[in-house]
Protein backbone atom coordinates (compact mmCIF):
# COMPACT_ATOMS: atom_id res chain seq x y z
CA UNK A 1 0.00 0.00 0.00
CA UNK A 2 2.00 3.21 -1.29
CA UNK A 3 1.54 6.25 0.77
CA UNK A 4 -0.47 9.19 -0.02
CA UNK A 5 0.75 12.65 1.15
CA UNK A 6 -0.18 16.40 -0.05
CA UNK A 7 2.32 19.23 -1.61
CA UNK A 8 2.05 22.33 -3.88
CA UNK A 9 2.24 21.62 -7.17
CA UNK A 10 5.01 23.74 -7.59
CA UNK A 11 7.48 25.64 -4.81
CA UNK A 12 6.72 29.14 -5.67
CA UNK A 13 9.21 32.16 -5.73
CA UNK A 14 8.45 33.41 -2.35
CA UNK A 15 9.07 30.40 -0.29
CA UNK A 16 12.22 29.80 -2.75
CA UNK A 17 12.92 33.15 -1.31
CA UNK A 18 12.21 32.55 2.06
CA UNK A 19 14.59 29.35 2.10
CA UNK A 20 17.58 31.29 0.83
CA UNK A 21 17.26 34.16 3.22
CA UNK A 22 17.59 31.45 5.93
CA UNK A 23 20.26 29.61 4.56
CA UNK A 24 22.26 32.78 4.14
CA UNK A 25 21.74 33.79 7.95
CA UNK A 26 22.20 30.85 9.21
CA UNK A 27 25.83 30.76 7.29
CA UNK A 28 26.13 34.54 8.64
CA UNK A 29 25.65 33.26 12.42
CA UNK A 30 27.70 29.73 11.78
CA UNK A 31 30.69 32.40 10.73
CA UNK A 32 30.12 34.80 13.21
CA UNK A 33 29.65 32.41 16.87
CA UNK A 34 32.85 30.32 16.13
CA UNK A 35 34.31 29.16 19.46
CA UNK A 36 38.40 29.11 20.12
CA UNK A 37 39.10 25.45 20.62
CA UNK A 38 42.46 24.03 22.28
CA UNK A 39 45.18 22.58 20.40
CA UNK A 40 46.98 19.32 21.46
CA UNK A 41 49.75 19.00 23.74
CA UNK A 42 49.05 22.68 25.17
CA UNK A 43 51.01 22.22 28.38
CA UNK A 44 53.80 20.72 26.58
CA UNK A 45 53.81 23.69 24.12
CA UNK A 46 53.76 26.30 27.19
CA UNK A 47 56.69 24.97 28.69
CA UNK A 48 58.53 24.94 25.61
CA UNK A 49 57.53 28.56 25.19
CA UNK A 50 58.65 30.00 28.51
CA UNK A 51 61.79 27.85 28.49
CA UNK A 52 62.37 29.76 25.28
CA UNK A 53 61.57 33.32 27.10
CA UNK A 54 64.00 32.31 29.99
CA UNK A 55 66.38 31.89 26.99
CA UNK A 56 65.67 34.83 25.24
CA UNK A 57 66.43 36.79 28.41
CA UNK A 58 69.76 35.13 29.19
CA UNK A 59 71.09 36.41 25.70
CA UNK A 60 69.55 39.90 25.91
CA UNK A 61 71.65 40.51 29.35
CA UNK A 62 74.24 39.45 27.40
CA UNK A 63 74.13 41.50 23.98
CA UNK A 64 73.73 44.51 26.78
CA UNK A 65 76.86 43.45 28.88
CA UNK A 66 78.77 42.81 25.47
CA UNK A 67 77.38 45.23 23.45
CA UNK A 68 76.82 46.76 20.62
CA UNK A 69 73.71 48.56 22.13
CA UNK A 70 70.37 47.24 20.89
CA UNK A 71 69.04 49.83 17.97
CA UNK A 72 65.56 49.64 17.98
CA UNK A 73 64.64 50.49 14.68
CA UNK A 74 66.21 46.78 14.22
CA UNK A 75 65.56 45.37 17.32
CA UNK A 76 62.04 46.68 17.79
CA UNK A 77 61.05 44.01 20.58
CA UNK A 78 64.76 44.62 21.93
CA UNK A 79 65.41 41.26 22.31
CA UNK A 80 69.24 41.43 21.82
CA UNK A 81 69.06 38.59 19.14
CA UNK A 82 68.84 40.61 16.04
CA UNK A 83 72.60 41.47 15.33
CA UNK A 84 74.39 44.43 13.09
CA UNK A 85 73.75 44.89 9.03
CA UNK A 86 78.17 43.95 8.96
CA UNK A 87 80.34 42.55 10.43
CA UNK A 88 83.74 40.45 10.06
CA UNK A 89 81.61 37.33 10.54
CA UNK A 90 79.17 37.78 8.51
CA UNK A 91 78.57 35.63 5.91
CA UNK A 92 76.09 36.39 3.71
CA UNK A 93 72.91 38.03 3.16
CA UNK A 94 69.78 38.39 5.63
CA UNK A 95 66.32 39.21 5.33
CA UNK A 96 65.68 42.14 8.62
CA UNK A 97 62.14 40.72 8.45
CA UNK A 98 62.66 37.48 9.17
CA UNK A 99 64.95 37.75 11.34
CA UNK A 100 62.14 40.19 13.58
CA UNK A 101 59.62 37.31 12.94
CA UNK A 102 61.58 35.14 14.67
CA UNK A 103 61.85 36.78 17.73
CA UNK A 104 58.76 34.91 19.19
CA UNK A 105 59.09 32.37 22.44
CA UNK A 106 55.97 30.56 20.53
CA UNK A 107 58.01 28.96 17.81
CA UNK A 108 59.38 26.81 20.44
CA UNK A 109 55.60 25.38 20.88
CA UNK A 110 55.60 25.03 16.52
CA UNK A 111 58.69 23.37 17.06
CA UNK A 112 56.78 21.07 19.85
CA UNK A 113 54.16 20.35 17.61
CA UNK A 114 56.00 19.40 14.86
CA UNK A 115 57.93 16.59 16.49
CA UNK A 116 54.65 15.48 17.85
CA UNK A 117 53.58 14.98 14.32
CA UNK A 118 56.89 13.43 13.05
CA UNK A 119 55.51 10.65 16.22
CA UNK A 120 58.91 11.62 18.35
CA UNK A 121 58.64 10.77 22.28
CA UNK A 122 60.94 11.11 24.97
CA UNK A 123 64.25 9.42 24.97
CA UNK A 124 64.22 9.34 21.14
CA UNK A 125 67.33 10.78 18.96
CA UNK A 126 67.40 13.45 16.99
CA UNK A 127 69.64 15.33 14.78
CA UNK A 128 70.17 19.26 14.61
CA UNK A 129 71.75 21.07 11.80
CA UNK A 130 71.84 24.90 12.73
CA UNK A 131 73.69 27.70 12.06
CA UNK A 132 74.15 31.33 13.89
CA UNK A 133 71.50 32.94 11.47
CA UNK A 134 68.54 32.58 12.93
CA UNK A 135 69.91 32.42 17.03
CA UNK A 136 66.46 32.68 18.78
CA UNK A 137 64.94 29.63 16.57
CA UNK A 138 67.86 27.81 17.49
CA UNK A 139 66.87 28.73 20.83
CA UNK A 140 63.14 27.87 20.62
CA UNK A 141 64.58 24.28 18.89
CA UNK A 142 66.17 23.76 22.13
CA UNK A 143 63.50 24.40 24.09
CA UNK A 144 61.38 21.99 22.17
CA UNK A 145 64.04 19.52 22.83
CA UNK A 146 64.39 20.14 26.12
CA UNK A 147 60.68 20.18 27.19
CA UNK A 148 60.07 16.69 25.42
CA UNK A 149 63.07 15.21 26.97
CA UNK A 150 64.68 13.84 23.52
CA UNK A 151 68.15 13.66 22.93
CA UNK A 152 69.49 15.87 20.53
CA UNK A 153 72.36 15.87 18.58
CA UNK A 154 73.63 19.29 17.29
CA UNK A 155 76.27 20.49 14.81
CA UNK A 156 76.18 24.10 14.56
CA UNK A 157 77.65 26.76 12.60
CA UNK A 158 79.88 29.95 14.12
CA UNK A 159 79.45 32.57 11.65
CA UNK A 160 76.01 33.79 10.74
CA UNK A 161 74.32 36.23 7.81
CA UNK A 162 73.07 39.68 8.73
CA UNK A 163 71.42 40.36 11.98
CA UNK A 164 71.98 37.05 12.90
CA UNK A 165 73.98 36.40 15.86
CA UNK A 166 77.08 38.39 13.96
CA UNK A 167 78.30 39.94 16.81
CA UNK A 168 82.08 38.97 17.36
CA UNK A 169 81.74 38.79 21.34
CA UNK A 170 78.60 36.95 20.95
CA UNK A 171 78.66 34.54 18.22
CA UNK A 172 76.17 31.66 18.76
CA UNK A 173 78.89 29.10 20.10
CA UNK A 174 79.19 31.88 23.09
CA UNK A 175 75.46 31.87 23.06
CA UNK A 176 74.93 28.24 23.56
CA UNK A 177 77.51 28.44 26.27
CA UNK A 178 75.68 31.06 28.24
CA UNK A 179 72.77 29.19 28.19
CA UNK A 180 74.09 26.25 29.56
CA UNK A 181 76.03 28.25 32.45
CA UNK A 182 72.70 29.79 33.15
CA UNK A 183 71.15 26.11 33.38
CA UNK A 184 68.76 27.01 30.65
CA UNK A 185 69.75 24.26 28.39
CA UNK A 186 72.00 21.08 29.26
CA UNK A 187 72.51 20.57 25.20
CA UNK A 188 76.24 21.09 23.74
CA UNK A 189 77.01 20.62 20.24
CA UNK A 190 78.81 18.10 18.95
CA UNK A 191 81.14 19.64 16.59
CA UNK A 192 80.36 23.34 15.29
CA UNK A 193 81.75 24.21 11.97
CA UNK A 194 83.00 27.73 11.23
CA UNK A 195 79.80 27.93 8.88
CA UNK A 196 79.71 30.54 5.66
CA UNK A 197 79.52 28.56 2.08
CA UNK A 198 79.95 24.50 2.58
CA UNK A 199 81.12 25.15 5.46
CA UNK A 200 84.30 26.60 4.65
CA UNK A 201 83.50 30.06 6.34
CA UNK A 202 84.02 31.00 1.95
CA UNK A 203 83.23 34.89 1.79
CA UNK A 204 85.07 35.40 5.39
CA UNK A 205 88.22 37.64 5.29
CA UNK A 206 91.09 36.59 8.00
CA UNK A 207 89.88 38.60 10.74
CA UNK A 208 86.21 37.09 10.60
CA UNK A 209 87.99 33.39 10.38
CA UNK A 210 90.24 34.17 13.43
CA UNK A 211 87.27 35.66 15.34
CA UNK A 212 84.70 32.70 14.62
CA UNK A 213 86.97 30.08 15.80
CA UNK A 214 88.49 31.98 18.52
CA UNK A 215 84.48 31.20 19.79
CA UNK A 216 84.48 28.12 18.84
CA UNK A 217 87.31 27.55 20.95
CA UNK A 218 86.76 29.38 23.76
CA UNK A 219 83.32 27.52 23.99
CA UNK A 220 85.53 24.11 24.50
CA UNK A 221 83.54 23.06 20.93
CA UNK A 222 85.15 20.37 18.33
CA UNK A 223 86.15 22.24 15.35
CA UNK A 224 84.54 20.44 12.60
CA UNK A 225 86.38 21.17 9.72
CA UNK A 226 85.15 19.28 6.37
CA UNK A 227 86.20 15.89 5.21
CA UNK A 228 88.61 15.36 8.47
CA UNK A 229 87.62 13.55 12.02
CA UNK A 230 86.52 16.96 14.40
CA UNK A 231 89.40 17.37 17.03
CA UNK A 232 90.04 20.41 19.35
CA UNK A 233 91.07 23.07 17.10
CA UNK A 234 94.71 23.08 17.90
CA UNK A 235 95.58 25.75 15.22
CA UNK A 236 96.06 29.07 16.01
CA UNK A 237 93.49 31.57 14.79
CA UNK A 238 95.52 33.61 12.59
CA UNK A 239 96.74 30.01 10.79
CA UNK A 240 93.49 28.28 10.26
CA UNK A 241 92.77 27.59 6.94
CA UNK A 242 89.18 25.74 5.96
CA UNK A 243 89.98 22.38 4.75
CA UNK A 244 89.80 21.90 0.89
CA UNK A 245 87.76 19.17 0.79
CA UNK A 246 84.76 18.29 -1.55
CA UNK A 247 80.85 19.23 -0.43
CA UNK A 248 80.32 15.30 -0.53
CA UNK A 249 82.53 14.80 2.19
CA UNK A 250 81.19 17.05 4.34
CA UNK A 251 77.59 15.13 4.00
CA UNK A 252 79.29 12.31 4.87
CA UNK A 253 81.38 13.66 7.97
CA UNK A 254 78.11 14.86 9.56
CA UNK A 255 76.64 11.70 8.62
CA UNK A 256 79.09 9.97 10.35
CA UNK A 257 79.52 11.95 13.68
CA UNK A 258 75.40 11.38 14.08
CA UNK A 259 75.29 7.83 13.63
CA UNK A 260 78.55 7.61 16.25
CA UNK A 261 76.85 10.22 18.91
CA UNK A 262 73.82 8.36 18.56
CA UNK A 263 75.06 4.70 19.68
CA UNK A 264 72.75 2.23 17.72
CA UNK A 265 69.74 4.36 18.34
CA UNK A 266 67.78 5.12 15.06
CA UNK A 267 67.72 8.81 14.38
CA UNK A 268 63.69 9.87 14.61
CA UNK A 269 63.84 13.27 13.22
CA UNK A 270 66.08 15.88 11.92
CA UNK A 271 65.91 19.44 12.39
CA UNK A 272 67.30 21.76 9.90
CA UNK A 273 67.01 25.89 11.07
CA UNK A 274 68.48 28.52 8.47
CA UNK A 275 69.83 27.50 5.19
CA UNK A 276 73.12 25.92 5.47
CA UNK A 277 73.97 24.55 2.59
CA UNK A 278 75.44 21.17 3.44
CA UNK A 279 72.42 20.70 5.90
CA UNK A 280 69.74 21.38 3.13
CA UNK A 281 71.54 20.27 -0.59
CA UNK A 282 72.48 23.61 -1.36
CA UNK A 283 69.83 26.09 -2.67
CA UNK A 284 67.67 23.81 -4.84
CA UNK A 285 67.63 21.39 -1.29
CA UNK A 286 66.58 24.57 0.71
CA UNK A 287 63.70 25.52 -2.35
CA UNK A 288 62.88 21.51 -2.70
CA UNK A 289 62.06 20.98 0.69
CA UNK A 290 58.53 22.92 2.29
CA UNK A 291 58.97 25.01 5.48
CA UNK A 292 57.69 22.76 8.39
CA UNK A 293 57.44 19.03 8.70
CA UNK A 294 58.37 17.03 5.66
CA UNK A 295 57.30 13.47 6.27
CA UNK A 296 58.25 12.35 3.36
CA UNK A 297 61.01 13.04 0.42
CA UNK A 298 59.91 15.48 -2.04
CA UNK A 299 59.93 14.24 -5.55
CA UNK A 300 63.15 14.50 -7.35
CA UNK A 301 65.20 14.59 -3.72
CA UNK A 302 67.88 12.00 -5.18
CA UNK A 303 69.06 14.22 -7.84
CA UNK A 304 70.01 16.70 -4.51
CA UNK A 305 72.39 15.69 -1.90
CA UNK A 306 73.03 17.04 1.99
CA UNK A 307 72.48 15.76 5.02
CA UNK A 308 68.69 16.50 5.23
CA UNK A 309 67.82 14.72 1.69
CA UNK A 310 70.36 11.86 2.42
CA UNK A 311 68.18 10.97 6.21
CA UNK A 312 64.48 12.03 4.30
CA UNK A 313 65.17 9.19 1.85
CA UNK A 314 65.88 7.01 4.29
CA UNK A 315 62.20 7.55 5.88
CA UNK A 316 63.33 10.05 8.53
CA UNK A 317 61.28 13.27 8.77
CA UNK A 318 62.74 16.42 8.90
CA UNK A 319 61.88 19.47 9.98
CA UNK A 320 62.52 22.54 8.31
CA UNK A 321 62.65 25.80 9.68
CA UNK A 322 63.35 28.51 6.80
CA UNK A 323 60.93 30.94 5.29
CA UNK A 324 59.84 32.73 8.72
CA UNK A 325 56.78 34.33 7.38
CA UNK A 326 55.60 31.22 6.04
CA UNK A 327 55.72 29.38 9.50
CA UNK A 328 54.27 32.70 11.08
CA UNK A 329 51.43 32.99 9.05
CA UNK A 330 50.18 29.04 9.05
CA UNK A 331 50.40 29.21 12.72
CA UNK A 332 49.25 32.39 13.02
CA UNK A 333 52.15 34.44 14.97
CA UNK A 334 52.71 37.72 14.34
CA UNK A 335 55.03 38.91 11.43
CA UNK A 336 58.08 41.75 12.21
CA UNK A 337 56.13 42.21 16.41
CA UNK A 338 57.52 45.23 17.91
CA UNK A 339 56.93 44.05 21.46
CA UNK A 340 57.86 40.75 22.67
CA UNK A 341 54.76 38.02 21.85
CA UNK A 342 53.20 37.11 25.15
CA UNK A 343 53.71 33.24 25.97
CA UNK A 344 50.30 31.23 24.71
CA UNK A 345 49.57 33.44 21.67
CA UNK A 346 49.00 32.43 18.44
CA UNK A 347 47.22 29.56 16.32
CA UNK A 348 49.52 27.11 18.03
CA UNK A 349 47.60 27.05 21.63
CA UNK A 350 44.23 27.90 20.57
CA UNK A 351 42.32 27.28 17.18
CA UNK A 352 39.53 28.91 15.68
CA UNK A 353 36.11 26.32 15.19
CA UNK A 354 33.23 26.07 14.21
CA UNK A 355 31.19 25.53 17.09
CA UNK A 356 29.60 21.95 15.99
CA UNK A 357 25.95 22.19 18.13
CA UNK A 358 25.26 25.58 16.27
CA UNK A 359 26.31 23.77 12.57
CA UNK A 360 23.80 21.17 13.75
CA UNK A 361 21.57 23.11 14.81
CA UNK A 362 21.26 25.81 11.46
CA UNK A 363 21.32 22.58 9.12
CA UNK A 364 18.73 20.82 10.92
CA UNK A 365 16.40 24.44 10.64
CA UNK A 366 17.32 24.40 6.92
CA UNK A 367 16.21 20.72 6.50
CA UNK A 368 12.98 21.15 7.79
CA UNK A 369 11.89 24.54 6.18
CA UNK A 370 12.89 22.46 2.87
CA UNK A 371 10.57 19.85 4.19
CA UNK A 372 7.96 21.77 4.88
CA UNK A 373 7.92 24.20 1.63
CA UNK A 374 8.53 20.90 -0.72
CA UNK A 375 7.57 17.69 1.08
CA UNK A 376 4.43 18.90 2.48
CA UNK A 377 1.98 21.50 2.59
CA UNK A 378 2.70 23.25 5.71
CA UNK A 379 5.42 26.01 4.18
CA UNK A 380 2.74 26.43 1.63
CA UNK A 381 -0.45 26.97 3.87
CA UNK A 382 1.57 29.52 5.84
CA UNK A 383 2.53 31.62 2.90
CA UNK A 384 -0.98 31.16 1.21
CA UNK A 385 -2.14 33.09 5.03
CA UNK A 386 0.08 35.84 5.06
CA UNK A 387 -0.13 36.05 1.58
CA UNK A 388 -4.42 35.40 0.85
CA UNK A 389 -3.67 33.81 -2.40
CA UNK A 390 -6.11 31.16 -3.07
CA UNK A 391 -5.20 30.46 -7.14
CA UNK A 392 -6.41 26.93 -8.10
CA UNK A 393 -2.43 26.08 -9.46
CA UNK A 394 -1.43 26.99 -5.85
CA UNK A 395 -3.86 24.11 -4.26
CA UNK A 396 -1.53 21.45 -2.50
CA UNK A 397 -2.03 17.77 -4.35
CA UNK A 398 -2.47 14.12 -3.86
CA UNK A 399 1.26 12.36 -4.70
CA UNK A 400 1.78 9.04 -4.14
Amino acid sequence: MKKIYWRPRSVSRPALLLISLISIAGLVVVERWKISTEQPFLDEKRAAAELALEGFEVIKKARQELGPEIDPSVDPALSGLIGVPISPVTSTRGEISAKQTSINPNFAAVVVQMLKDADVHEGDVVALGVSGSFPALNICTYAACETLKVTPLVISGASASQFGANVPALLWPDMELKLRQNDVFNIKSIACSIGGEQDRGLGLQEEGLKLVVSSIERNGLDVFSPGTPPTAATETPGQYVPSDIDFVANIEERMRLYENHAKGKPIKAYINVGGGTVSVGKNIGKLMFRPGLNLRPPRHVREVDGVMPRLSKQGVPVIHLVHVKTLADRYQLPLEPTVMPSIGSGGVFYGIDYSKPLVVGVLAFVLICLYGFIRSDVGFRMLRRSHGSRKRDEQPEPMV
